[in-house]
């Protein structure tokens, strides 16, 4: 049996005093323990912390290279271990990283390194023993502490470029052995080399090689222990750190990213772009496949991918449909476009030859991915193409069926697995342009076709924003799709603090950036895409999820670009995200969180769910037909009947949500509440910002239901198009008019529907491309999917069927004019783009409030008269903007003077608003589901307004 030494003397006493009983056999006593979950932290070098959840006389952590300990009720077979002493001690990384450790036990262990850096590399088990000597529990232990401790490294990973030759280096501390393979273009193996020293003290293995490797190929051959297994593995894998690929990730490859004219198009080295002030910025959310794929102007070889945007018009390149949508809006005044993850992602097939997209003849499905369910359907349309097939069925019946049959929610190896189309929220490589995006994904094409495409949209005055989805993986363990877990296991990812399991509350397999080196990962791709791609902004998928000083030390980070040393300003990239606050992380139970309310004052932008739920409501697939202030129309909430009062206490409160939200969201902006209390906005829970541009003010995005199909959903059934058009502008218009940064999704200009599906993340082409020729809409093109819309497929038949919801072109198009009416109106004065909460708090006010307020009405003020101090605007001494969310008129009486239609609007687009006017008095008549804008010229100098007095 083997024991810690100081279980001995025990165990001499109870053999001596027992001597006279019979010990039964180990046969017969002795079974194998359960070793119980991973509750075990070895959280530094001297500290493991574990709850055994039984008295215990004794404890020890075993460790073994080949996995072989085994623990009995009698004894722990195989290994060696370290002891354990119980200690009532703090150990600063649980109160600073690890809260969820707090209270219980601590243990110390006086080890040195050398034995640490054996122990980290093979099986880890905790044991607690009784008096007698014997195991009462057991676990597995959990290792991210000790290796941040001991073997954080802070240079530079993956390949690094020398003036004759180059390295390549490797972080995995607790792999046994790694060796690199390296292949030729035809991926044949052509060398094996060994590391510079075969067991680095840091665990950063390191290779150096000719440079002659370049553009070659390569992967790692490792040995380490995986605790998924409990054994001892060895295979390939990529490097977590690659640039370049081959086709379907299954090699990295060695590139010279910062020096290989052909990975550059002309003028990229002197590409330096002025980024705007945050508050100026204006999103617009694209995926890059949506964009593109049925875009005719577009060549075919080019559609969906990053050479859809060279056509831009500039330099004797045609200019495509796509394009032309975003230049026009571009010259209106937006400034950035957001692609959803364009890194390596995991669920879209490289390989053309692989995959069946919508173009290609239906046979393939049986033929190439051989679905057995569909070969009715495979006999029946043979040759046709997919597309042409499902236009029948829609054409058909609006709300078939039959589509759902071919996409296979159904069945398991469904069809959507094998087209090109994912969101790509399922990151594979991080530092890797998405190779399905390009003409040639094996290999460096990607990366040159990547940077015309910033090139090009820099072009036309687009910013780029870059979606990043560092808080979970595709896969871990021994997947195909995993990397960071088969480098260094149970190191990246979060696991649960009993079972060891991954933490998966993001939806997939969450990762840990409370760790150092998963901290670090995040850091250095984030500067590889802002300096090597010159990418001006960063969206955070789930960015609550990542602890808040990880983003501090991100924008520290960022700060030290400069363009003189790197070409880029890193202080003019904005970084927003989702601060949503929930799953194992919740309310700061590890560490501070990235949240909404935890990030004030840092400059980092939130989605503002408050605006988005006040003005439309909830989103249709959690909320029903809950209505929103521009979808509730106290008149008329439902069929049957006019507004009860409690219909219309939710309407002002919903109104307050959209003030606090039009001013920036400021969580100390004051105003006149509902009830006519002077409060501040943070008052209920709603404002969470201390600076404009950390609110980001959006009614959709691609998740949940577009905005024009969550509104169809809560409109009375008998609503004409006019009035649905009308209500979907104005429901921009709080968007467009107010502080802070607005967000929208790609063809929110354009009524863009999704056939109500409430997820199309894999939905394909047929619900998610754009056409913007608007010769076609996306409204009942069949049922959405069955994987997140079943449920509701009986509602969704009534509401697509609905025949008062009949979308012309002539709708798509007078939305667009309108719309981009809407942006030049925001870009007309600086004034609806205030840079601070000083700046908001004295200028912008809200008229009609309290409990005596006009439902349905929202009045604001934005003052750049002499009460607000020095003039921001020289055109304008203030603005008067009037929202009506009724189905009738509503004259206002404003008491301005001086007072007139802003220029914009009365030769816009539309008829509505151009008739409007406002008498000397200040009295004006607001059209039925309508937003206004009136401002006062300067006469000569800084006049007087009204500014905000609530104190």
């Amino acid at each position: 049996m083997t024991y810690p030494s100081k279980l001995l003397l025990p165990l001499l006493f109870i053999s001596l005093s027992c001597s006279t009983t019979e010990k039964p056999t180990v046969q017969q006593e002795t079974q194998q323990m359960s070793v119980t979950g991973a509750a075990a932290h070895w959280v530094d070098a001297g500290h493991l912390i574990w709850n055994p959840g039984t008295e215990a006389f004794s404890y020890a952590l075993y460790y073994s290279d080949n996995a072989e300990i085994k623990v009995y009720d009698t004894e722990v077979t195989g290994g060696r271990f370290f002891e354990l002493e119980p200690a009532d001690e703090q150990v600063p990384i649980v109160q600073n990283r690890l809260r969820h450790l707090e209270g219980r036990p601590v243990f110390t262990l006086m080890v040195d390194k050398e034995d640490i850096r054996d122990a980290v590399k093979g099986q880890l088990i905790a044991v607690a023993f009784d008096g007698s000597g014997y195991p009462v529990a057991a676990t597995h232990v959990q290792r991210h502490g000790v290796l941040d401790d001991l073997f954080y490294y802070d240079g530079k990973l993956g390949s690094v470029y020398h003036d004759n030759s180059i390295g390549l280096n490797l972080w995995a501390p607790t792999a046994q052995r790694v060796t690199l393979r390296v292949y030729d273009g035809e991926k044949n193996l052509i060398e094996e080399v060994a590391p510079v020293v075969e067991s680095p003290e840091n665990g950063v293995w390191r290779f150096e090689g000719p440079a002659d490797w370049d553009r070659m190929y390569y992967r790692f051959d490792i040995r380490v222990y995986h605790r998924q297994t409990d054994t001892v593995e060895q295979y390939e894998v990529t490097d977590p750190y690659a640039v370049s690929l081959s086709t379907d990730s299954e090699y990295s490859q060695f590139v010279n990213l910062a020096e290989d004219p052909e990975l550059k198009p002309n003028g990229w080295d002197s590409l330096v772009k002025e980024l705007p002030f945050p508050t100026d910025i204006t999103l617009y959310e694209a995926h890059m496949r949506d964009f593109s794929i049925i875009d005719q102007t577009v060549p075919e070889e080019h559609r969906g991918t990053y050479m859809a945007f060279t056509h831009n018009g500039e330099d004797g390149q045609d200019l495509t449909d796509g394009m032309d949508h975003l230049k026009v809006l571009a010259d209106a005044g937006l400034t950035h476009l957001h692609l959803l993850p364009v890194n390596d992602i995991a669920s879209v097939i490289e390989d053309r030859s692989e995959r069946v997209d919508l173009d290609d003849p239906y046979r393939l499905l049986c033929d190439r991915l051989g679905i057995e369910e569909l070969a009715e359907e495979c006999e029946r349309y043979g040759d046709q193409p997919i597309r042409d097939v499902f236009e029948e069925m829609a054409e058909n019946d609006p709300v078939t069926l039959e589509i759902q049959n071919t996409l296979g929610a159904r069945y398991p190896d469904h069809p959507a697995r094998y087209d090109g189309f994912n969101w790509g929220y399922d990151p594979f490589h991080f530092n890797v342009p998405e190779g399905s995006y390009s003409t040639d994904p094996d290999g460096p094409k990607r990366i040159l076709e990547f940077r015309e495409m910033v090139q090009a949209l820099n072009d036309i005055g687009l910013k780029l924003v870059i979606d990043v989805v560092y808080n979970h993986t595709h896969a871990t363990g021994l997947s195909t799709y995993s990397v960071l877990d088969k480098v260094v296991p149970d190191y990246y990812q979060r696991l649960n603090i009993d079972t060891g399991e991954v933490e998966t509350s993001t939806c997939c397999s969450n990762t840990a950036a409370e760790f150092l080196m998963m901290e670090k990962l995040i850091i250095d791709s984030v500067l590889l895409w802002a300096e090597h791609y010159k990418v001006d902004s960063f969206r955070f998928d789930l960015m609550g999820h990542h602890p808040k000083y990880v983003m501090e030390n991100l924008q520290e980070a960022l700060n030290e670009l400069t363009v003189e040393e790197h070409g880029v300003d890193g202080k003019g990239i904005y970084i927003y995200g989702e601060g949503w606050n929930f799953g194992e992380v919740a309310d700061n139970r590890i560490f501070d969180q990235a949240t909404q309310f935890m990030t004030g004052g840092m400059g980092i932008g939130h989605f503002n769910d408050r605006i988005r739920d006040a003005v439309k409501g909830g989103f249709y697939s959690w909320t029903g037909r809950d209505q929103g202030f521009a979808t509730g129309k106290y008149l008329f909430p439902n069929e049957e009947s006019n507004a009860s009062e409690e219909e219309k206490a939710a309407l002002l409160d919903q109104a307050d949500r959209v003030r606090v939200g039009m001013a920036g969201n400021l969580s100390t902006y004051r105003y006149v509440n509902r009830f006519g209390q002077a409060v501040d906005g943070g008052n209920e829970g709603i404002g969470y910002t201390l600076m404009p541009q950390e609110t980001v003010n959006y009614l959709d995005k691609h998740d949940n239901e577009t905005l024009w199909d969550n509104t169809q959903a809560k409109l009375p059934f008998d609503m004409m198009m006019e009035g649905r058009v009308r209500v979907h502008l104005l429901s921009n218009a709080f968007i467009n008019y107010g502080q802070g940064v607005p967000f929208y999704q790609l063809g929110s200009d354009l009524l863009r529907s999704k056939s109500m599906d409430r997820d199309s993340y894999d939905s394909g082409d047929w619900y998610n491309a754009i056409d913007y020729t608007m010769e076609t809409t996306h409204w009942g093109k069949g049922l959405p999917p069955a994987w997140r819309n079943e449920d509701r497929w009986d509602a969704l038949r009534t509401i697509m069927q609905n025949e008062n919801v009949d979308i012309t072109k002539e709708h798509m198009e007078f939305t667009r004019e309108v719309f981009l009416d809407q942006i030049r109106v925001r870009y007309s004065s600086p004034l609806f783009r205030l840079q601070s909460a000083e700046e908001i708090q004295k200028r912008v006010a809200f008229h009609n409030t309290g409990p005596d307020q006009d439902p349905g009405l929202i009045a604001m003020t934005i003052s750049d008269g002499a009460c607000a101090g020095e003039s921001l605007d020289p055109n304008y001494d203030g603005i008067l903007v009037l929202f009506n969310a009724d189905d009738e008129p509503k004259t206002v009486d404003s008491g301005l003077t001086g007072m007139m239609l802003h220029p914009l609007l009365e030769d816009g687009s539309d008829p509505v608003l151009r008739e409007a006017s406002i008498t000397t008095g200040g009295s004006v008549q607001v059209p039925a589901l309508s937003a206004l804008v009136f401002v006062k010229p300067q006469a000569g100098g800084q006049g007087e307004f009204v500014c905000n007095e609530v104190e």
